[in-house]
């Protein structure tokens, strides 16, 4: 097993003891981790009161760079410039998802760009375009990085990644030497039968991922949020297939195992730390994954600063 923290604390002890009040992040764990009797009376007996202390200060003293969150308003730049702060998040890259419109989606990256302004030790911007506005969208892309803005993002589902409107939407990304990130989906055995899937038809599944990475394996293409429903397993053994693809770990779904297959079938040095608005459980499943100590600072940290390097965005 490899080392999961540095106060000699399992998954198994901790589920048992002081990690009781996060137990809601890992029910399948509980399932799959039932202790014994014994166990569970020495467990008991050596209660750390208070222990979530101890994980957060562990948590914290990994640098950490958040590849995927938001910002809807001033106000809420503050709010996310506090959680990045009480969890050892160093920045954050955030957008504003949506737009009907050419001005609307102008208007709602100028948010990032003041929040970017207010907070400008905590959040990197992210912009956001649609490919249907075909020469709006490689305009905003240009005033956005003319602005500071260090990718794209979060893009979401007017037109699937592998669509031919996206080509001269990546070929300007490689132009700028920024990443973009795109709201992936896998709805694969994720909906009982009557039910309808909530992702619209031009949502991206993991092939279209597939598809435009290898088309454009220059590209520092991102796939959004691996917990964010639907069948990550899935997702882990199709995106394999595209060796210059990156996932991010962010999304409210955190169940065991996750963090440790996508290292499996994709790599540690593909994962980007992220939360996608979920800080607590985006830093917990990275904190008590199986992972080694260097592979851990590689997600937290490292992989997204070294595709932020390219065009000199960096965190010193």
């Amino acid at each position: 097993m490899k080392n999961r923290t540095d106060f000699g604390l399992n998954r198994r002890t901790f589920l048992s003891t002081s990690g009781l009040g996060l137990l809601g992040a890992s029910m399948s764990g509980v399932l799959c981790n039932v202790p014994s009797k014994e166990e569970t009376v020495k467990a008991v007996n050596t209660f750390q009161k208070d222990g979530w202390k101890a994980i957060m200060e562990s948590a914290k003293k990994y640098p950490k760079l958040d590849a995927h969150n938001h910002v809807w308003s001033g106000s809420n730049a503050a709010q996310v410039d506090e959680s990045c702060e009480a969890l050892g998040i160093t920045k954050a890259a955030c957008s504003i998802p949506g737009g009907k419109t050419v001005a609307e989606i102008r208007a709602n990256n100028d948010i990032i760009i003041q929040a970017m302004k207010s907070h400008p030790k905590r959040i990197m911007g992210q912009c956001y375009i649609n490919p249907l506005f075909k020469k709006e969208a490689l305009d905003e892309i240009d005033r956005c990085v003319d602005n500071g803005m260090v990718m794209l993002g979060e893009l979401y589902d007017a037109v699937k990644i592998s669509d031919p409107l996206y080509y001269p939407i990546v070929e300007r990304c490689i132009k700028h030497k920024i990443p973009l990130m795109l709201h992936g989906v896998t709805t694969l055995g994720n909906w009982r039968p009557g039910y309808l899937p909530t992702n619209p038809p031009n949502s991206s599944v993991p092939e279209d991922f597939v598809e435009i990475a290898n088309r454009y394996p220059e590209a520092m293409i991102i796939c959004g949020h691996i917990g964010g429903g639907g069948n990550w397993e899935y997702m882990c053994r199709i995106l394999k297939k595209a060796p210059t693809l990156f996932l991010d770990t962010s999304g409210s779904v955190s169940d065991e195992g996750m963090i440790d297959m996508a290292v499996k079938y994709i790599g540690a040095d593909r994962l980007l730390f992220a939360t996608d608005m979920n800080y607590e459980t985006g830093v917990g499943k990275i904190i008590w994954a199986d992972l080694s100590e260097a592979d851990r600072k590689k997600i937290f940290f490292e992989n997204f600063n070294n595709l932020l390097r390219k065009a000199g965005n960096h965190v010193a």
